[in-house]
């Protein structure tokens, strides 16, 4: 696969990104229509030859089983992980990066409800990369103001945290609060290296403000975010999972 990759047009032309890349992604409970439309587009719009899928199959009902595996008896580029109870988003993120380590340059991470919608993303991704090598993480920018103090602490014990102090201000109601700027958590891009660097997903995590926290790390450890949304389409379902808390949120 790597060999094939590495002689593809696309890695030929585009070679800061080391083709093939890796992408990771979820699949959720009985929402088999979701998975049918992230793999339907992904296989439409994305060459196999440049690209392993890391499949997590979370508390995912038997139809999405069988389509994942007849995808992965097809394309021969497709790793199952498949945990039969609802072990949340950040848990089975961190088996994806970290059960079998990663040999890519490049990793993709893809919500549930994220699908492509156009043929040449990944090559208008590539060109991203390729331009701008200063650039760590490619998603779709994104602000948010946090008031709770507690977040502070959070970020203060955290690994990867630098010392730099937290953006204060007013948010949009004139209230003290705490600015964050990030990709959107359902479809991001991002250097292996950076990943592992950080060690990220924070094990602390579980299911929700993973996004903004990520971010706030590549700041803390002076890395850039670039924007990139060409072709993609990102949190496109209604909410799925009333019951998923962060850690924050359990801790109060």
């Amino acid at each position: 696969m790597t060999s094939v990759g590495a002689r593809h047009p696309l890695a030929v032309a585009l070679p800061a990104v080391r083709f093939p890349l890796t992408i990771c992604g979820l699949a959720y409970g009985p929402h088999n229509a979701l998975a049918e439309r992230f793999l339907g587009s992904l296989y439409t719009y994305t060459d196999p030859r440049l690209f392993y899928l890391r499949a997590g199959l979370n508390e995912a009902g038997p139809s999405t089983h069988r389509l994942f595996q007849d995808y992965a008896a097809r394309f021969k580029n497709i790793t199952l992980f498949k945990e039969p109870r609802n072990v949340f988003k950040y848990p089975m993120m961190r088996r994806l990066f970290y059960e079998s380590p990663l040999s890519t340059a490049w990793t993709i991470w893809c919500d549930d409800d994220t699908h492509f919608t156009r043929p040449d993303w990944l090559q208008r991704l590539g060109l991203k990369i390729e331009c701008s090598p200063k650039v760590s993480m490619w998603g779709k920018p994104y602000v948010l103001w946090r008031r709770d103090k507690s977040i502070l602490h959070w970020i203060k014990a955290a690994t990867w945290y630098r010392g730099l102090p937290c953006r204060r201000g007013k948010d949009q109601d004139g209230n003290a609060a705490t600015r964050f700027s990030f990709a959107t958590g359902g479809f991001w891009a991002i250097r292996t290296n950076v990943l592992r660097g950080l060690d990220w997903p924070d094990p602390r995590l579980v299911h929700t403000t993973g996004d903004f926290l990520l971010g706030e790390a590549l700041r803390q450890n002076n890395l850039a975010v670039g924007r990139f949304d060409y072709g993609v389409k990102i949190n496109d379902a209604p909410r799925r999972n009333s019951v998923a808390v962060s850690l924050l949120e359990r801790r109060g």
